[in-house]
């Protein structure tokens, strides 16, 4: 048996956030595994952009329940049409071998609501739709990795015991609102599409500087989308997030968003914010990949807001997505050698060229493609790499 696991491709809607360029690439893979006689598909999360989507941008800021509610096939029709060349191939691979597709934070709704379940199921054949997927045979854990991101998991009220979902969530819908609209009457759709793919995350300063200049754009972009932030950060969603959060220090975000602490004191928190994300950001999930490898179970602790983890026991094999980031690492345990594997992404990354701001900026992606192939009571990994490089 082999199986194939593919993550973070963000296949949308074709609206400004829409970044997927890649489907002659995806379907031509797709279709060479087409013939092989056993084999299963892992979509680990993220696969089909629901977060980023016109559909819910439209709704507004209304709270994650209501937009759970509230969503129907249209999202689902709408990325069909934009994307028609992935879902034929889709389609025919899910007639001949299984697709398991594993939730992440951009496409969660999908878990919850029946109506995109339907849409889905409709049209592919052999479709499972999981919280995650752990096989006690081998010991393969597959989950997206958005549950050990302090930002993008969901967690408990320490009150009522009522599930709070993810800050990261209401960020994302609050600036396609309040930023991406004031900004797309000025500045190419590219604008909008590419400032949430800058990597490192504080690079996006230099980005918008970047952009301004090419464009020739007369609004100051960084102090539009600080202020944009730092609005956010003064909603009742944010401030109630904070306090379950950082019960204990959630005081501090008011010297830097209070109006006497102005946009430079927001600054100055943001480049904090980032640069703590950007250092965690390279080791956080292979250090929890260890905590689960290794045998223990506070990891669990985490999985709020997906079903019973009781079945999931020993791991030898554990597969994520979520940081947009390749990697293979053995880990050594006091039980062997385990595997831990991140897939990576299909979205475009943009770096500064030669590191430096003057140079520029330019786009590529990897593409990753990994196979683990079971047969003969052994695993064989493989790995594929295509990078797609782009100046801007």
């Amino acid at each position: 048996m082999k199986r194939v696991f593919i993550s973070d491709l963000h296949i949308g809607d074709g609206s400004a956030k829409d970044d997927f360029f890649f489907d002659s690439e995806l379907s031509d893979f797709l279709e060479d595994l087409l013939d092989e006689k056993e084999v299963e598909l892992f979509i680990v999360g993220d696969g089909f952009e629901i977060l980023e989507s016109r559909v819910v941008k439209e709704l507004g800021l209304v709270s994650f329940d209501e937009v759970l509610r509230s969503l129907d096939e249209t999202v689902i029709n709408e990325i069909e049409k934009k994307h028609e060349k992935i879902f034929e191939t889709l389609k025919k691979f899910a007639k001949k071998h299984t697709i398991y597709y594993v939730v992440g934070n951009h496409d969660y709704h999908i878990l919850k609501n029946e109506n995109l379940q339907k849409a889905l199921k409709e049209r592919f054949d052999r479709f499972e739709i999981l919280p995650y997927y752990y096989d006690e045979k081998t010991k393969l854990l597959v989950l997206h990795g958005n549950q050990f991101d302090v930002i993008n998991r969901f967690s408990l009220d320490r009150k009522s015991k009522k599930i709070i979902p993810p800050l990261g969530d209401f960020i994302a819908r609050y600036m396609m609102v309040n930023f991406d609209e004031n900004v797309i009457n000025f500045a190419p759709e590219d604008v909008i599409r590419d400032y949430d793919n800058v990597r490192p995350l504080l690079d996006v300063f230099h980005w918008f500087e970047h952009v301004t200049e090419i464009y020739d754009i007369g609004v100051d972009l960084v102090e539009l989308w600080l202020k944009s932030f730092l609005d956010m950060l003064r909603t009742n969603e944010a401030k109630r997030w904070m306090r379950n959060n950082f019960p204990r220090t959630h005081w501090l975000s008011k010297l830097f968003v209070n109006r006497l602490g102005g946009l430079e004191m927001g600054r100055i928190l943001v480049r904090t914010v980032y640069t703590f994300r950007k250092l965690r950001r390279l080791d956080y999930l292979q250090k929890w990949a260890k905590i689960v490898l290794k045998g223990s179970q506070k990891w669990k602790k985490f999985m709020v807001g997906y079903e019973d983890l009781d079945k999931v026991d020993r791991v030898d094999i554990l597969v994520m997505g979520h940081v947009h980031h390749f990697t293979y690492k053995i880990v050594p345990t006091p039980a062997g050698k385990k595997l831990y594997v991140n897939c990576g992404s299909w979205r475009p990354v943009l770096e500064k060229i030669g590191m430096k701001k003057k140079h520029g900026f330019h786009k590529k992606a990897e593409l990753p493609k990994i196979t683990m192939d079971f047969s003969n009571g052994k695993v064989e990994v493989k790995a594929s790499i295509t990078n797609m490089i782009g100046k801007i």
